[in-house]
C-alpha cells in the first residue's frame, strides 16, 4: 500500500506571506529590500529608520485590527489606488521597501481629512503618519516629492513672502477647467469683482491682504529660523534664494526705517502703510 506524502510547512510564518513572491526563511533585512533597485536600497533604509525614529511615530502608530475602516470612509480610495489600511500594515510588519514604494507613489494621494483617523478603533493617528511620511519625503528630497510640489511653486511664494497661500489672479480657465464656462467669467472680471468688495483689503487681485513690512518680516524670519526654508531647500533651490532675496531685502529695509525712526529722522508721511509701496 503505498504512502501518501504529507506537506508540512514550517512554523515560520514568512513562509506564507504573500506580500512577497519569494518565499521562504529569508531574513527580513534582506526580505524587506529585495524588491528594490539596488541605489534605492541605502536610502531606503535610511528614509524608513528616519522615520521610525521620529517621536511622533511611537505615539500615532498603536496597532491594527485590519478592519478597513480607515480605507472604507476613505475619499481618496474611492477614485485611486490608495488605501491606509496598506501604509498600516506595512509599517506595522517593518516592510521597509513597501513603504517606499508608498512614499513615493501613493502618499500624495491622502487628502488630509483625518477620516481615518476619527474612524480606527485603535486610536492610530493614520493622518498624522501620512504627514510624517511626507515631511521625510521632503527632507530627504525625493523626486516623487519634488515632482508634486512643482506645480505649487507659486502658492509657497505667496505663502512664504505675503502670508497668503493664495491670490485671486490664480483663478484662471486653464487651472480650473472643471469649471467651465464660469472660470472664464471669473478671469475675465476679477477686477471689476475686486473693486466692488467694500472692504479695503480687497481690492487688489494679486493678493488677499496687505501684511506691512513688519509683519512680513517677522513671518519670513520664523520660516527661517523654524526650518521650514531649510525643507523648502531640498526640493526647489531656486524658489529658496528668490525668497532669500526678498527676505533681506525686507529686512534691510525694515532696519533702515526703525534706525531712522529712532534717530527721530524719518517723517510720518515717510512710514509704508504696507511693504508693497516700498
Amino acid at each position: 500500500m503505498a504512502t501518501r506524502s504529507v506537506l508540512e510547512l514550517p512554523d515560520d510564518p514568512r513562509f506564507m506571506d504573500m506580500a512577497y513572491e519569494e518565499q521562504g526563511a529569508v531574513s527580513e533585512e534582506e526580505r524587506n529590500l529585495s524588491s528594490l533597485k539596488p541605489e534605492d536600497r541605502e536610502t531606503a533604509v535610511k528614509f524608513w529608520q528616519a522615520v521610525k525614529s521620529d517621536f511622533r511615530f511611537d505615539e500615532y502608530l498603536r496597532g491594527c485590527l485590519n478592519c478597513g475602516v480607515c480605507t472604507s470612509g476613505c475619499p481618496a480610495a474611492k477614485f485611486y489606488d490608495f488605501g491606509p489600511r496598506e501604509m498600516i500594515q506595512y509599517m506595522m510588519r517593518d516592510e521597509a521597501d513597501k513603504i517606499w514604494e508608498f512614499v513615493n507613489k501613493k502618499v500624495w494621494a491622502c487628502v488630509q481629512c483625518y477620516t481615518c483617523s476619527m474612524r480606527c478603533p485603535f486610536n492610530n493617528e493614520i493622518a498624522g503618519l501620512i504627514m510624517v511620511l511626507r515631511e521625510y519625503s521632503v527632507q530627504f528630497a525625493l523626486e516623487s516629492a519634488k515632482e508634486i510640489l512643482a506645480p505649487y511653486r507659486r502658492v509657497l511664494y505667496t505663502v512664504m513672502t505675503m502670508g497668503n497661500q493664495v491670490t485671486p489672479d490664480m483663478i484662471q480657465p486653464e487651472a480650473f477647467p472643471d469649471w467651465g464656462p464660469q472660470a472664464v467669467e471669473e478671469s475675465k472680471n476679477m477686477d471689476v469683482y475686486r473693486k466692488s468688495i467694500p472692504v479695503d483689503l480687497m481690492q487688489r487681485t494679486d493678493i488677499g491682504w496687505h501684511p506691512s513690512l513688519q509683519t512680513a518680516v517677522e513671518m519670513m524670519t520664523i520660516m527661517f529660523e523654524s526650518g521650514v526654508m531649510d525643507s523648502i531647500k531640498k526640493v526647489d533651490p531656486d524658489l529658496y534664494d528668490m525668497i532669500e532675496d526678498i527676505y533681506q531685502d525686507r529686512k534691510s529695509q525694515l532696519e533702515e526705517i526703525k534706525e531712522k525712526w529712532e534717530k527721530h529722522e524719518l517723517n510720518e508721511n515717510e512710514l509704508p502703510d504696507s511693504w508693497l509701496d516700498l
